[in-house]
C-alpha cells in the first residue's frame, strides 16, 4: 500500500512564503514543491493540453517516486472550451483531443499516476444516467487498458450500482469528494465507491462560500479539521483494504483557503508523512 498526498496544481503566486521560500521564482514552483509532496494533481490540463515538451519537462524536476495526475481536457469532459457545458458534446471528442491529451500524460512514465475525468453536475433536463453511461463507457474501453484512470461526477443520484458497475468493469476508480453536491465521506464509501485497485480522494470544498471570504490563497481562512479528521478515518479504512493498492488524496485551495496546510493535516491524520 502506498499513499500519495499533494494538491491540485502548485503555480500560485499567494503561496510564496506560506509555502514557498520567500523570493522565489515561478519557475521554480515545481521543484520546490517536490521537496515537500509526492504528488499533485494537474489543474492546467483541464484548460488547455500541453506540448509534449511540457510534459516532459515536469517529469524532468520531480524525483524519481513522484506522481502526477492530470486533469482530463474539459473539451472531453464538458464538451467546450468555455465555462459554458455543451452537453451534446460531453464525452464524443470528436476531434481527436482526448488521444492528444493521453499521449501528453503518458509522456511522464512511471510518474503518471492515472488521469482524472471531471464532470460537471449535470441538471435533470440536460443529461441524464441512462445517456451518460453508455457513452462513459465507451471512452473508458478505449483508455482503461492504457493508463489508469480516476472518474468524479458530482450527481449524487448517479452513484448508482449501474455507474459503480461500469467503472468496475473498466478497472476505473470512482473518485471520492468533499463537495456540497455529494454525500458525506463516510456515505460514499459506504455505496460503493471503491471500485479499483486505487482509490483517489479529492477535497474541494464549497468555491463560492470560501471565495466570499477570501481570494487568495496564502492561509487557511475556515477551520476544517473536523472534516479532515473524516476523511483521515476513511482513507484509513480504505488502506487496510486488500483489493487496494494506492490511495491518492489532493486539496484545492477552496477546500479550506490554504491548500498546502490541508495536505499537512491530512496526512497527520492518516498517520504520518506522505
Amino acid at each position: 500500500m502506498s499513499v500519495w498526498i499533494g494538491t491540485s496544481g502548485w503555480s500560485y503566486d499567494d503561496w510564496v512564503g506560506s509555502f514557498y521560500p520567500p523570493g522565489s521564482a515561478s519557475r521554480d514552483y515545481l521543484s520546490l514543491y517536490a521537496t515537500r509532496f509526492s504528488a499533485v494533481e494537474i489543474d492546467s490540463t483541464f484548460y488547455a493540453i500541453p506540448a509534449a515538451t511540457t510534459f516532459e519537462g515536469w517529469a524532468e524536476r520531480t524525483p524519481a517516486g513522484f506522481r502526477f495526475a492530470p486533469k482530463v481536457f474539459r473539451v472531453v469532459t464538458h464538451g467546450s472550451e468555455g465555462e459554458r457545458v455543451r452537453v451534446e458534446k460531453v464525452l464524443a471528442d470528436e476531434s481527436g483531443e482526448l488521444e492528444r491529451f493521453l499521449q501528453g500524460a503518458t509522456l511522464l512514465g512511471e510518474k503518471l499516476a492515472c488521469v482524472v475525468f471531471q464532470f460537471p453536475y449535470f441538471r435533470v433536463k440536460e443529461l441524464t444516467l441512462g445517456d451518460f453511461l453508455p457513452r462513459l463507457d465507451r471512452v473508458l474501453e478505449r483508455v482503461a487498458d492504457k493508463v489508469r484512470v480516476a472518474v468524479e461526477i458530482r450527481n449524487k443520484m448517479w452513484i448508482t450500482q449501474e455507474y459503480l458497475a461500469v467503472l468496475r468493469n473498466r478497472k476505473a476508480a470512482a473518485v471520492l469528494v468533499d463537495h456540497p453536491y455529494m454525500p458525506g465521506p463516510e456515505d460514499q464509501v459506504a455505496k460503493g465507491m471503491v471500485t479499483a485497485d486505487f482509490t483517489y480522494v479529492r477535497l474541494l470544498g464549497d468555491r463560492h462560500a470560501i471565495e466570499a471570504k477570501t481570494k487568495t490563497w496564502g492561509a487557511t481562512v475556515e477551520d476544517k479539521k473536523e472534516r479532515i479528521a473524516r476523511w483521515g478515518k476513511v482513507i484509513r479504512m480504505i488502506i487496510e483494504r486488500p483489493d487496494v493498492k494506492d490511495v491518492y488524496a489532493f486539496s484545492n485551495n477552496h477546500f479550506a483557503g490554504h491548500a498546502p496546510a490541508t495536505c499537512v493535516e491530512l496526512a497527520h491524520r492518516i498517520g504520518g508523512p506522505s
